[in-house]
């Protein structure tokens, strides 16, 4: 599928995991049938752990052989000193925290990249580094357009692959701003075109011009792959919090480290983990001033009607002092005030203290039930200190994350006693987090997380390519198929050689430059090769061999190579990209494949139907389009299986048939000709194959003339 980006500058929730599928499959009389009916089997053990749970395993690494970047790391380190972190921001009116967490993540990866702080790129380029967190999070929650929303021949994308994505169940009442996500989410997205853009291209504000819920937060289709600047990786970091078979938490100084060299190398890093209701207590005072600035553009209710609600809500006037007629108002105005359905709840049946516990809950919304929890629940936040009160963070047992952040540094010696005596970490050791709730929260915005926070996953850190050339061509087109948010990103290891491929055609005169695959494991080699197809060519070999890139990726995750040689594409032709992923063991090397599924229509239904995961009901699904003659896969030599008849076996094992498979994870990033020749001196490009390479002398870029 194409995708052309519109490069705007000149100059989850969804939990998705990856499985390494253990133990490898042994080929050595096995073959094609057999490989995929083990593919098969591996992957139906991950639907059943997907229909029991609602998600899948939360680390992406069940086996972690780290090795080391450093021979020491500082005791202390912060991003901030470096001047590459940009201000914190709000995330207020929706649920959108896991794209300002990949935002400021990707905002301090930039500046790193540019080796640039925040007041020298201002300086530099007239305006701050502010990145669009409403586009990431509209267009990855959004599936691509349906055909019958556009005239006959006017489809924008590959029709074929019209609706493909995330989709919300019939009757649901959610908000695509509202619907959570993670990294691994926000890392798909980002992979296939969505974002990264400016922010004035994409404000964080409704078509009123404000934050509020009301109005229209929506974007103009035709914005869903502009960009500022590409992804080149994103990587899927190991969780320092893993369990053992048995469930039990254990502590992984590996995976500390791994987050650290991250930091070291410039790159802040997001993480998820569990969000508790607690902060310093305030003065009645305080309250009523906070309330008040947060009540300030309220139009639901007269100026008299939110000052007493105010008052209430602050502790001023005493909710002992108000009828249950008086309290059932003020709800019904919170109510109003959040824009919620005024039937929320069943007032009439509530007595009294239901009625004040759920007027000042701070779970204002959901179910009287779940307030109960939440107020009940024993506080993971600490307030040490008082000037100014430190914001400590200790998740004491395993529960599932619901707030994503940006580590920024860490602090090797703030000390395990600083917590409770009842709820203290075994060890020494915080993060410092930068939080999306503005500034008056926490420590202008940050908060101090323990090493052995127990509730930490989905962690990811992100680079892009940032080089003044790629900031001066006006569109690039990403040649794709995998436009689907993934809950299972499945890799599954072989003894003998796996290969992946995928076929596109070229629309116009292009210069493939790039291609990606993702990986699912460290220090993986991937060895990408690209095909001239013959005309009738019906498999990824059936051509001439233009190039091979070989490139080893440290973390898991989305990553980009370069071709050595870039290659010019006349249009209507027809490429294959062939990658092969070499894993090192303990005892030689496996070759991974890797594949992405989701909960489709059918399973989303079904598992809500068996009410498991603590009632929690999934509200999306997802849908994939596989079609004929894409993506094919190789477990022997020369032998190509249509991943769309692979994909069609798979489903009629068991829980996979609520499964929505995509296409394999392979991209071509192609550059117009029209926006190349611009740009370089191309005089002395040479054909391709044969013959030594041309390098253009002014700037170093080698073409190949696959035209002759």
């Amino acid at each position: 599928m194409i995708r052309k980006l519109v490069c705007r500058i000149l100059l989850p929730v969804l939990l998705l995991a990856l499985l390494p599928g253990r133990p490898a499959f042994a080929e050595a009389a096995a073959g094609e049938s057999d490989a995929l009916d083990y593919l098969g089997h591996e992957l139906e053990a991950s639907a059943d752990h997907l229909m029991k749970t609602g998600e899948d395993v939360d680390d992406i690494y069940t086996e972690l052989k780290w090795t080391s970047v450093a021979d020491t790391f500082p005791a202390k380190f912060d991003l901030r000193d470096r001047g590459t972190v940009t201000p914190v921001r709000s995330q207020s009116p929706w649920g959108t925290c896991w794209s300002f967490a990949t935002i400021a993540a990707s905002e301090n990866s930039i500046l790193n990249s540019l080796g640039l702080t925040t007041d020298s790129y201002r300086e530099k380029y007239g305006e701050e580094l502010d990145l669009s967190e409403k586009h990431l999070a509209w267009f990855t929650t959004k599936a691509l357009p349906a055909l019958q929303d556009y005239p006959e021949g006017e489809y924008p994308y590959e029709a074929s692959q019209a609706g493909e994505g995330l989709h919300f169940l019939e009757g649901t009442d959610i908000e695509p701003l509202n619907t959570g996500g993670n990294y691994f989410l926000s890392s798909a997205s980002l992979a296939s075109g969505i974002g990264i853009l400016k922010e004035k291209y994409a404000p964080y504000v409704n078509s009123e011009g404000n934050a509020e819920k009301s109005g229209d937060w929506s974007l103009p289709e035709e914005d869903r792959f502009a960009v500022s600047f590409e992804l080149k990786n994103a990587n899927m970091l190991p969780s320092p919090a893993s369990f053992d078979a048995e469930g039990s938490y254990v502590y992984r100084p590996e995976a500390t480290e791994a987050i650290k060299s991250e930091l070291l190398a410039g790159r802040a890093v997001g993480i998820s983990f569990k969000a508790d209701k607690s902060m310093p207590e305030k003065t009645p005072e305080e309250k009523r001033e906070m309330l008040e600035k947060d009540l300030t553009d309220v139009t639901v209710a007269t100026e008299e009607e939110k000052a007493r609600y105010i008052d209430v809500r602050a502790g001023i006037v005493d909710t002992a002092d108000l009828s249950e007629d008086e309290l059932r108002d003020l709800i019904r105005l919170r109510l109003r005030i959040n824009d919620m359905p005024e039937d929320s709840y069943d007032l009439a049946a509530f007595d009294r203290n239901q009625l004040v516990t759920v007027l000042m809950s701070g779970a204002f919304g959901k179910s009287y039930d779940e307030i109960v929890e939440y107020e009940n629940q024993e506080p993971y936040m600490t307030f040490i200190g008082s000037d100014p009160v430190i914001y400590a963070q200790y998740t004491f047992e395993p529960v599932s994350s619901n707030h994503a952040v940006t580590v920024v540094g860490w602090d090797d010696t703030f000390p395990a006693d600083s917590w409770p005596e009842d709820r203290r970490p075994p060890a020494d050791g915080v993060w410092i987090v930068k939080n999306s709730w503005d500034t008056d929260w926490g420590n202008e915005g940050y908060f101090l997380l323990s090493y052995y926070d127990m509730s930490m996953n989905a962690i990811g850190s992100f680079e892009y390519v940032t080089t003044e050339e790629s900031r001066q061509l006006d569109y690039l087109n990403i040649l794709n198929y995998d436009n689907m948010p993934a809950e299972i990103i499945s890799s599954t290891l072989f003894d003998s050689p796996v290969y992946a491929a995928n076929l596109f055609t070229v629309q116009e005169d292009s210069v493939l430059e790039y291609i990606s695959a993702m990986t699912g494991d460290l220090n993986t080699a991937v060895t990408a090769s690209v095909y001239l197809l013959n005309p009738d060519a019906k498999e990824p070999t059936d051509g001439i061999l233009l190039h091979t890139v070989t490139e080893t990726f440290r973390f898991a995750g989305y990553h980009r190579l370069a071709l050595n040689d870039n290659l010019l594409l006349p249009a209507g032709s027809r490429i294959a990209v062939v990658v092969l992923e070499s894993v090192p063991v303990e005892d030689g090397t496996r070759y991974a494949l890797i594949n992405t599924g989701s909960l489709n229509e059918a399973g989303a239904e079904a598992y809500n139907a068996l009410c498991q995961n603590e009632g929690k009901k999934v509200k999306r699904y997802a849908r994939g389009i596989v079609n004929p003659g894409e993506s094919f896969v190789s477990f022997t030599s020369g032998a190509w299986t249509d991943w769309y008849d692979a994909v069609a076996s798979f489903q009629n094992r068991g829980n996979n048939a609520y499964v929505a498979y995509d296409n394999l994870p392979i991209k071509a990033y192609v550059y117009p000709w029209s926006q190349v020749e611009k740009i370089h001196d191309l005089s002395n490009r040479v054909p391709a194959p044969g013959g030594e390479a041309a390098v253009c002398p002014e700037d170093g870029y080698t073409l190949l003339d696959v035209a002759g």
